[in-house]
């Protein structure tokens, strides 16, 4: 007898928490791995925010809230978009969620019937092709070019518009590359967006993790997409706070009550608790926020440093969010001992079982002659981590 539902059993595991499950093993048997593949930071969550969560434990407010979360929460929230973009949201137009990941879900299901066709510019992060799975619609593929930065065109989107088309999902900047698309980008997809009448996913959960004093620009700049698009954002990265999960939806009227509905009768609410530390968050001091950025931007600039010297290796210079994602098409068909590297998976496993060092294969986010890096911990652990990579490649003949 089959055990799942088909639609549980063709869903597959995400190859980031599966390699954390994979380093608590390996490390509980004595190896000393060093790992860059966190997607969080790896700042502890600042104490004011602690605080705002131990003291709401003692006032008692540790009991069901409204499925859409606390209405002091939804203000600081739409105050946030009001200061950081012009952008202004009602209470009624915004969602708090069980984190970003669960508002992504939600932006999905509340647009797309089965039979749909998402547009998913690759690379993508590792959950959208199986969130699109899971209601059943389907995703069409669109590979941004390494003469681009691995970003999509406004023509090469236009070329991949059908009739079935219901949903882009953009992700800026992007996890696994790194990309900001710029005001001049998004002005062009805007446009064929807004002409197609397409829903447009706007995953902005790395918006204040932005080098080289480059200026991000948010979706809900452009009026004439508002009524069909659909922000997700929260405090993971931002405020480091990816444990407290905590994340927002943004959008129309009638589809935020939708998602509103399906959160009460699957997560009935965010965490009380957590949603205090949140308010916190938004409403408290930023000092925080300069300092983490600061950090990140040091160690972009040594791993950039570091993968230019390592032959065979071409990726493009992060823009923001703390991951590079190197390409290693030079190296397939070599010999690394007595593996041949054909694959994402071959490299990284190459890479664990013989130099102690874990990374992510690129098939886990569409573009299996690439694997992942973050830089989000320490210098020591990078200087660890990167001369272990470089006396690995340079081994492959």
């Amino acid at each position: 007898m089959d055990l799942l539902s088909d639609q549980f059993a063709g869903i597959s595991e995400s190859q980031t928490v599966k390699l954390t499950g994979m380093l608590a093993k390996l490390r509980r048997e004595g190896r000393d791995v060093v790992a860059l593949g966190a997607g969080e930071p790896d700042f502890d969550t600042p104490e004011p925010i602690k605080e705002a969560a131990i003291q709401a434990i003692r006032d008692g407010f540790t009991k069901y809230t409204a499925a859409e979360g606390i209405a002091d929460l939804r203000q600081a929230i739409a105050d946030w978009l009001r200061r950081e973009y012009g952008a202004d949201y009602r209470l009624d137009q915004i969602l708090v969620t069980g984190g970003a990941k669960f508002a992504v879900f939600m932006a999905i299901a509340a647009v797309c019937n089965p039979g749909d066709q998402v547009i998913l510019p690759a690379p993508y992060w590792v959950s959208y092709p199986e969130q699109i799975k899971l209601v059943g619609a389907r995703a069409t593929i669109l590979p941004g070019s390494a003469q681009n930065d691995l970003k999509i065109t406004a023509g090469e989107l236009k070329s991949a518009l059908t009739d079935k088309t219901r949903l882009i999902i953009l992700n800026s900047p992007g996890n696994p590359s790194g990309a900001v698309y710029s005001r001049r980008e998004l002005d062009e997809l805007v446009a064929v967006i807004a002409d197609n009448n397409l829903f447009v996913l706007s995953d902005e959960i790395y918006d204040q993790i932005v080098y080289d004093g480059q200026a991000f620009t948010s979706l809900c700049h452009y009026p004439e997409i508002r009524e069909r698009l659909l922000l997700v954002n929260g405090v993971s990265k931002t405020f480091a706070m990816t444990g407290w999960r905590i994340g927002f939806l943004a959008g129309p009227v009638q589809l935020i009550a939708g998602a509103k509905r399906y959160q009460g009768h699957t997560l009935s609410n965010p965490t009380s608790i957590s949603q205090m530390a949140a308010l916190q968050a938004y409403r408290g001091e930023k000092e925080f926020m300069r300092t983490m950025l600061q950090a990140f931007s040091e160690r972009r600039d040594y791993v950039v440093e570091r993968l230019s010297r390592i032959p065979g290796l071409n990726f493009t210079r992060p823009q923001g969010a703390f991951y590079v994602f190197p390409s290693f098409s030079a190296l397939r068909g070599k010999k690394a001992g007595g593996t041949v590297i054909q694959s994402s998976m071959d490299l990284c496993n190459y890479l664990l079982a013989e130099h102690d060092v874990a990374v992510v294969p690129g098939s886990a986010f569409g573009m299996d002659h690439h694997f992942r890096l973050s830089f989000a911990t320490s210098m020591a652990v990078l200087e660890k981590a990167f001369d272990r990579i470089e006396r690995g490649i340079k081994a492959i003949v």
